[in-house]
């Protein structure tokens, strides 16, 4: 599989040599890690088809969305995200599990779940899975039972700045220094939200899927518009894979 080179204009590049290689962990600053979030979406900019993510990443999203868990530290996905795809193992096949030490990084990332409620999907495979390393940011009443994965737990924090202090608590207490998130949209628009989001990795799968679908932000308005740079574009079998950079809102 190969993907043609829009911009900056090139030859022709695999997946793995665009995907890997990414240094992002060396981009962190301050107290939080770096944040990349991943987003498959279709032309009408809906970021699902039939309720789930599936209906409209082919081959290539699919490379991209396992090799971008190959480059961080850490992978975050919302509560919801975790239900509705199931979530298993990450670093799913040994391929990607030797990229990962090659460069640097223990065999599997931690998984980070976030949540408000406490309503936390423990009967997924992500939990089953004695690879599995979850760190936990739940309210005291909902820690993990006894599964196989191991799991560190910490209080949700409160206050109209808990993103961050989790992020701060991934950095300081966990060494994490980069992060992936995954989505949901509500989890992306928090992030926005409260400016934690340095890059945004888009498909745009060439198809339209009308409402109901949900886009790839949802809940309150950005209190600013947020511009992005275009760092890159690619092409395969219709499909458009772009890197944005984040500016100061």
């Amino acid at each position: 599989m190969l993907f043609e080179r829009l911009l900056p204009p090139g030859l022709a590049v695999s997946p793995h040599d665009q995907y890997t290689g990414l240094e992002l962990a060396d981009q962190a600053r301050g107290e939080r890690p770096y944040v990349v979030c991943n987003f498959v979406c279709s032309v009408d900019g809906r970021a699902t088809a039939g309720g789930r993510t599936a209906g409209l990443g082919g081959a290539g999203d699919r490379a991209v969305f396992h090799l971008l868990r190959t480059q961080v530290d850490a992978v975050m996905a919302g509560t919801g995200t975790l239900h509705v795809e199931s979530y298993g193992v990450l670093a799913r096949d040994e391929e990607f599990a030797r990229i990962r030490v090659v460069e640097g990084r223990a065999a599997q990332p931690w998984a980070v779940v976030v949540s408000r409620s406490g309503n936390v999907p423990f009967e997924i495979p992500l939990f089953r899975d004695p690879q599995s390393r979850i760190l936990l940011y739940a309210p005291q009443n909902s820690q993990a039972p006894r599964c196989a994965a191991r799991v560190i737990s910490h209080e949700t924090p409160t206050g109209p700045h808990e993103l961050a202090a989790v992020l701060r608590s991934l950095r300081q207490d966990h060494d994490i220094r980069s992060l992936l998130c995954e989505g949901g949209p509500a989890i992306f628009t928090a992030l926005l939200l409260a400016d934690l989001v340095d890059e945004l990795f888009l498909t745009v799968s060439p198809m339209l899927v009308g409402d109901p679908e949900l886009g790839i932000t949802t809940g309150p308005p950005l209190s600013t518009h947020r511009s992005m740079r275009l760092i890159w574009a690619l092409e395969h079998e219709g499909n458009l894979f772009l890197r944005y950079a984040t500016t100061p809102p």
